[in-house]
């Protein structure tokens, strides 16, 4: 089985502190491909401290700085651009995986979030993304065709032996289908008062028989998603990070712990109010190599160690395709080691 090279490129960068270096502006390297770029001791000293480094590190981590740069450089000589729109998309796409991965729906400002607790700012996810796609585009464009002839899946008989080697890992964790009617926190405490009085009313409403949940999801609930199918949000699981750090321990270990087909109580969570409902709840468990990793997808235990090791296979090819085109540029850049440990 052959496939187009499609995944993000992976650049592994070395763990490590550092606490030693100098933050000021003298160069600590030079390199100079199509033009003259200056590697300053403070931009070594702060990649040092965000990767968690030591001292003895220095050096390594200066090299892979270089070899960032003088790939980038590469890449604008030879026609590699990336406009503010693409990586606009690119940012879009994240968090549509993001969505994709919690079975939920996120504001901006969740995702902003999540961003922020992971790379600083979202100025530095933007770049981040904006030098992945460079990276990436150049190294296909340079060896697409090398790279693209080659068959990356394993053979049944290697997929086996991972999970047989791996089984315990491969966990279900507690999981719920659940339904919800839903009113969301404006920050305004007035309106929110009144936003959580109509839901009491409401949940009451509907325990005493006087309100169908399906009438109070039309009725009242302001996600327009769920709203056209009932109220259902689909699978919950205990180990959701993205809902639980979007929404709150205490919401998601509320849901799953509601008996099926009860009404819950209003739940608050960090975004709104939620009356729930659950339809299945599945016990934690370990998978066998062709169970269904999600309970509503086809998608089992096997397909996924195939995918996983063909991506493992295709990205230690792209990483020897990689080192060799940094090799062919630093041949080709006049570079300057000023650093001395």
């Amino acid at each position: 089985m052959k496939k187009l090279i499609s995944t993000c490129l992976v650049l592994v960068l070395l763990t490590c502190t550092l606490f030693a270096i100098p933050r000021n502006n003298n160069a600590a390297a030079t390199v100079n491909l199509i033009r003259n770029e200056v590697i300053t001791y403070a931009e070594l000293a702060d990649q040092m401290a965000a990767q968690g480094a030591t001292d003895g590190q220095a050096s390594q981590v200066l090299d892979i700085m270089i070899n960032d740069e003088v790939f980038l450089q590469g890449a604008e000589r030879d026609g590699i651009t990336v406009s503010d729109t693409q990586v606009d998309a690119l940012y879009n796409q994240q968090k549509a995986n993001m969505e994709q991965q919690a079975g939920q729906g996120l504001t901006d400002a969740q995702f902003e979030q999540v961003v922020v607790q992971s790379y600083g700012t979202v100025d530095a996810f933007r770049e981040m993304l904006k030098n992945q796609y460079i990276m990436q585009t150049y190294l296909l464009q340079e060896k697409g065709d090398e790279l693209n002839s080659r068959d990356y899946a394993p053979t049944q008989s290697q997929v086996e032996t991972f999970y047989r080697r791996n089984t315990t890992n491969f966990t279900q964790a507690e999981n719920v289908m659940f339904a919800q009617v839903y009113m969301a926190k404006t920050g305004d405490a007035d309106v929110d008062a009144q936003k959580l009085a109509t839901m009491q009313d409401v949940s009451s409403r509907i325990k005493a028989g006087t309100l169908t949940f399906e009438a109070a999801v039309n009725l009242y609930t302001e996600d327009t998603e769920s709203k056209s199918n009932g109220g259902v949000m689909g699978w919950l699981s205990s180990d959701n990070s993205v809902v639980r750090n979007a929404w709150g321990d205490e919401f998601v270990d509320s849901v799953l712990a509601l008996p099926i087909g009860q009404v819950s109580d209003v739940i608050e969570s960090n975004v709104g109010y939620h009356i729930v409902r659950n339809s299945v709840h599945n016990d934690a468990r370990i998978l066998g190599i062709d169970d269904r990793i999600q309970p509503d997808q086809a998608y089992t235990v096997r397909d996924y160690i195939t995918d996983m090791l063909t991506q493992y296979n295709m990205q230690a090819a792209m990483a020897d395709a990689l080192n060799s085109m940094v090799d062919e540029l630093r041949s080709e850049a006049r570079i300057r080691v000023l650093y001395t440990e």
